[in-house]
């Protein structure tokens, strides 16, 4: 399969965040706790090689509801708003910088290092964790699960494929030719 390589700090501008606003994969809406039961019976018949929650609320509502991630992305956010920091006393905890509106490479690197790490991980992201999404979905193992919040509509998870890598790869460097 062909990767993106992420040799570069990738930033979006408001036309390419727009592409991206759609979701990439199954979307549940509505509110918990209906989505969270759905999203539950989904990623339990599932049974992913490995699942990556993008988003504080997500990572909260999945981890209460007793269904851990084996990598969480969390910012401290909820729509923008402080939120109270997500905490899993067990998970290895990853630093990292990502600036609003961007792909970092230091942020791909932290992500590179959980998913690796085969133990339960938190990336506590400075900035905005939401575009990683992205660089989760290229760089977990196929049959993997990424799930993130819609706002405002839901919570969607993509399941992780060749399609589905291709398709962000062909995304990803769009948007990286036009800087």
């Amino acid at each position: 399969m062909s990767g993106y390589q992420f040799d570069k700090e990738i930033t979006f501008s408001e036309e390419d965040k727009e592409k991206v606003r759609k979701p990439l994969g199954k979307l549940f809406e509505g509110k918990p706790p209906g989505t969270t039961e759905r999203l539950i019976k989904h990623i339990r018949k599932r049974k992913p090689a490995m699942l990556i929650v993008v988003g504080d609320f997500s990572a909260r509502e999945l981890s209460k509801s007793g269904v851990h991630a084996d990598v969480y992305v969390v910012d401290g956010k909820v729509e923008r708003k402080t939120s109270e920091r997500f905490a899993d006393d067990i998970a290895l905890q990853i630093f990292t910088k990502n600036p609003a509106g961007t792909i970092s490479i230091e942020a791909v690197n932290a992500l590179k290092e959980a998913i690796r790490s085969g133990k339960r991980t938190i990336v506590y992201v400075d900035g905005e964790e939401d575009l990683l999404t992205l660089p989760a979905i290229m760089l977990a193992p196929l049959g993997s699960m990424v799930v993130y919040g819609q706002p405002g509509i839901g919570v969607v998870s993509v399941d992780v494929t060749e399609d589905k890598k291709r398709e962000i790869c062909a995304m990803l460097k769009d948007i990286s030719a036009k800087e």
